[in-house]
């Protein structure tokens, strides 16, 4: 690479390092309630839970309105039961598709809803109504309370939103409420029936969140108000929508139109072929790597030379015995075990060699393997009987 490519990447690196250094860690807190998210305020890890609490119960979501979601229900065989349940800020639920849900819960489902606000028509229908307990703009420490169970939730809230609650319910049982600043009972959690099934109504959403569900020390008060809901499959609303079958890609634009599409092909096309051929040109000489020697006979050699500088010949005798005989074992297949007269005959008849020949080559190897010899003569005498007997197999 020339100065100026060395220049040019050093600087884009740089600027890389730069942006990524000062990016923003402010911490996201908007309550979002998505649950599929990890921010604080969303509630993936509450959902994750769900199935552990219900003994594995399947979790359906609700990518539509419900009034689409009942409609393809229709066109189903009849369906089992289900619990709906839906957590978010607010309840965002068109009235068609809130009458939809009602004609369910008629059915013999539950719903259980927590938000802090609901529309006119949800109040007016099920008989309740809410209000506000105004606080100020700074975090503030709650507890939660059940009617009728003993656990409850202390938590600072993250919202500073005010602390909603049920004001009034005509028909509603009261199951939770919380003592507000003025010392009074607020009731935050009732359950409503509606024929067949039953509304749970919740005004403290952000107890079900990633932050909340983390910090908290005891999610035993989670576990309770869920727990009043049977042990059924749940079909979850989301609170925020989305298609699955439109992908969530930051090309879906440019790969819906048809010209953007192309042009995207093309771009990456003549990317790969500039890289491919500057690349070709470019590329070094790719060094020779010798392949590795064979030490072993170079090995051999230094030994024998060790051996022979000492006046071992006793040594060198002995270990020529030991490779002949191994030799014969690789190259004959023969066992070296016994050298008697079958083991003669064998070796023989598969290496060409005279009976006799054989016979005193084994002879001599028998007598030198059971004496300790002082001088080369011995030595001499073996290497030529052996060196026969090589000669006599090649030809």
């Amino acid at each position: 690479m020339n100065r100026k490519g060395i220049l040019v990447s050093s600087f884009v690196i740089l600027m890389i390092v730069l942006v990524f250094a000062n990016r923003s860690h402010t911490v996201n807190w908007t309550p979002t309630f998505n649950e599929f998210e990890t921010k604080p305020m969303d509630t993936k890890v509450f959902f994750d839970q769900l199935p552990f609490w219900f003994q594995g119960k399947s979790v359906k979501k609700i990518h539509t309105t419900f009034y689409e979601y009942d409609q393809y229900l229709r066109d189903q065989p009849v369906d089992s039961t289900k619990n709906y349940i839906s957590i978010s800020k607010h309840y965002d639920i068109d009235n068609t598709s809130f009458e939809a849900l009602l004609e369910y819960v008629a059915y013999g489902n539950d719903a259980f809803i927590s938000a802090y606000s609901f529309p006119y028509y949800v109040k007016d229908t099920l008989g309740f109504k809410t209000a506000f307990e105004n606080t100020d703009i700074t975090e503030t420490e709650n507890t939660l309370f059940f009617e009728f169970a003993k656990d409850s939730l202390v938590y600072t809230s993250k919202i500073p939103t005010g602390t909603s609650y049920v004001k009034d319910s005509t028909a509603g049982k009261k199951l939770g409420y919380f003592i507000s600043d003025k010392g009074k009972k607020r009731t935050n959690f009732v359950g409503i029936p509606y024929y067949d099934g039953i509304f749970y109504i919740h005004t403290a959403p952000e107890v079900f969140t990633n932050y909340q569900m983390l910090e908290a020390s005891d999610t035993r008060y989670v576990s309770t108000a869920i727990s009043y809901m049977p042990q059924v499959p749940f079909l979850l609303d989301k609170a925020v929508k989305t298609n699955p079958e439109i992908s969530d890609s930051t090309l879906r634009y440019i790969m819906s139109k048809e010209p953007l599409k192309w042009s995207w092909y093309l771009l990456l096309l003549a990317l790969a072929l500039f890289i491919f051929f500057n690349a070709k040109r470019r590329q070094r000489i790719i060094p020779i790597i010798e392949p590795l020697k064979n030490t072993t006979t170079e090995f051999v050699h230094t030994v024998s030379n060790l051996h022979y500088e000492a006046a071992d010949y006793n040594g060198i005798i002995q270990k020529k015995i030991i490779h002949f005989l191994e030799s014969i074992r690789s190259k004959y297949h023969l066992s070296t075990e016994n050298l008697n007269e079958d083991f003669v005959k064998k070796l023989a008849l598969k290496s060409g060699n005279q009976v006799e020949q054989v016979q005193q080559l084994v002879t001599l190897i028998l007598k030198m393997k059971s004496h300790n010899f002082m001088t080369k003569e011995p030595l001499v005498k073996l290497n030529k009987e052996i060196e026969n007997f090589y000669n006599k197999d090649k030809n």
